[in-house]
C-alpha cells in the first residue's frame, strides 16, 4: 500500500524551531495529514497530544505531519512506504501564511485524484485534507501548482 508523501518545500519550520511541534497520536497516521495540537503530555515539556481536527478548528491549532521517513526494520525505505505508527513521536509543522508544501494525492480524503490549480485545500472532521472550489471546514491553503504526482499548496 502506498502512503502519502510530503515535501516541506518552503515551510518556516525548516528554519524556525518555534514552528515545529512534537506530537503523539493514538492511531497510525501518514505524513501529509493534519492533526489538532493538544496539551503537553503529563510530565513532558516537548511532546504534545494530538487529535483529529474538527471543521471549526482554527488554523493556528493545526499541524502538518512530516516526520523523517526512516524505518530501520525494512531494507528499502521509499517515501510512500512510510507511516507514523500509533504512539510514536512525530514531527508537525505549524501553518504560517505564505508557507509552501507539497503532498501526493494520498494525503487527500476527497479530491486528490482531480486536483487542479486554484482549488482550496481544507480540513473538516478528518486527518486528511480535502480539495474543492470552496472550503467546508478550516482553510489550509490554495493549490498553486501540480508537479507530476505532487500537489503544491500555499498556506493562506
Amino acid at each position: 500500500m502506498a502512503y502519502a508523501s510530503i515535501r516541506t518545500d518552503n515551510m518556516s519550520g525548516t528554519i524556525l524551531g518555534k514552528n515545529l511541534v512534537s506530537l503523539r497520536y493514538g492511531a497510525d497516521i501518514e505524513d501529509g495529514c493534519v492533526l489538532e495540537i493538544g496539551d503537553y503530555e503529563a510530565g513532558a515539556r516537548e511532546v504534545r497530544t494530538a487529535a483529529q481536527p474538527g471543521a471549526a478548528t482554527p488554523l493556528n491549532k493545526l499541524a502538518l505531519i512530516a516526520s523523517e521517513e526512516v524505518d530501520k526494520t525494512k531494507k528499502y525505505n521509499g517515501l510512500s512506504d512510510f507511516i507514523n505508527e500509533k504512539g510514536s513521536t512525530m514531527r508537525g509543522y505549524r501553518f504560517v501564511s505564505g508557507d509552501i508544501f507539497s503532498v501526493t494525492k494520498e494525503a487527500f480524503a476527497v479530491g486528490g485524484n482531480t486536483s487542479a490549480v486554484g482549488q482550496i485545500a481544507f480540513i473538516s472532521n478528518a486527518v486528511k485534507m480535502s480539495l474543492g472550489a470552496s472550503a467546508t471546514g478550516t482553510t489550509i491553503g490554495k493549490v498553486v501548482l501540480i508537479e507530476g504526482d505532487w500537489v503544491v499548496i500555499e498556506v493562506v
